[in-house]
């Protein structure tokens, strides 16, 4: 059976749906818009099972680049999500999948057709919170054609995103978009599906496919019926080298 790395509150609950290339367990929305004056990007995946977490995400900042984990509780009209900022939090809420207070966490959103209204807010600040639907995949097909990942996994400089992509043979991702977190620019295009790697379809989390290794380093993980693979990533002259397998 193939060894899952992934949040304990959703282990192995997806096997009999996985297959590679024709189609795809995930459920991902995207959405574009504002969190008071400042643009972002935010992608959500939901799940069918899970009363603790339901939905998980990633969104960055237009301005940073820097991709910021979400968790959290959805309905039919409404969704409360918290973030993960260090990975004390992360192993608590995301691998371990520890109990939380939903109404406590910073977005605070309601559903309204392809759109997100509400607020994030902390001790601080309150701001509104204004997102629009831009593309979707849903399990055997992406609406538009392609859908754009943002990966928690990242180094100090740079992002890392995936697109997948409507194709002959089903749902493919063989593009990573390495961003340069200064000025947005695409530094290079990885194909994950080199060197022996079904990549893309085997975290539970989808942004979890990609994850970071040090300040310069990041690991693809790669699916296999056997044992973990991973093919590691690192920064070299400027690019990113496949480093070993």
């Amino acid at each position: 059976m193939m060894k899952i790395k992934a949040c304990a509150f959703l282990v192995v609950a997806f096997l009999s749906n996985y297959s590679f290339a024709n189609s795809s367990w995930y459920m991902v929305n995207n959405y574009e818009g504002k969190i008071g004056a400042y643009p972002v990007h935010l992608s959500l995946q939901s799940y069918d099972f899970g009363d603790n977490v339901n939905v998980e995400g990633s969104y960055y900042y237009d301005k940073h680049r820097s991709p910021i984990v979400l968790y959290g509780k959805e309905t039919k009209d409404r969704i409360e999500l918290c973030e993960v900022n260090d990975k004390k939090t992360f192993d608590k809420y995301i691998m371990s999948g520890q109990h939380y207070d939903a109404a406590q966490c910073p977005f605070q959103v309601s559903k309204n057709g392809n759109n997100l209204t509400g607020v994030w807010q902390n001790d601080k600040v309150k701001l509104d919170v204004t997102l629009s639907k831009t593309s979707e995949l849903d399990k055997s097909n992406i609406t538009g054609g392609k859908i754009e990942i943002p990966f928690w996994g990242q180094t100090e400089n740079h992002s890392f995103i995936g697109v997948y992509e409507n194709g002959v043979d089903g749902l493919t991702i063989n593009k990573i978009k390495v961003i340069n977190k200064k000025d947005g620019g695409v530094l290079q295009v990885i194909n994950p599906q080199l060197n022996n790697c079904d990549f893309g379809f085997y975290m539970t989390p989808i942004y979890q496919n990609i994850e970071a290794l040090n300040k310069s380093m990041i690991s693809l993980n790669c699916y296999s019926t056997s044992s973990d693979i991973t093919i590691e990533y690192g920064l070299k002259n400027g690019k990113y080298l496949q480093i070993k397998q």
